[in-house]
């Protein structure tokens, strides 16, 4: 899902987030790339993601993050 230039940044990012385990939470993140659902949950029914719970499932966390990724301009939300 994500493109091909992208595509090692990511790993390395879910990486760094998560250490790649789809079931991380901290206070506000969830899932590989530690989406915060409080921030992007206005827009994330769109997607049809309804609940936090969802961002556990490695696929729906990986195509929002892609979404976060395309909002942002960037990697600025994981820093940079």
């Amino acid at each position: 899902m994500w493109p091909d230039d992208l595509e090692e940044r990511a790993i390395e990012i879910a990486r760094r987030e998560s250490t790649l385990r789809p079931g991380v939470r901290n206070s506000c993140c969830y899932g590989l790339f530690q989406i915060n659902w409080n921030s992007h949950r206005s827009w994330l029914d769109d997607w049809g993601v309804t609940s936090a719970a969802q961002l556990y499932d490695p696929v729906v966390n990986a195509q929002v993050a892609v979404a976060v990724y395309q909002r942002a301009g960037g990697w600025g939300p994981w820093g940079g």
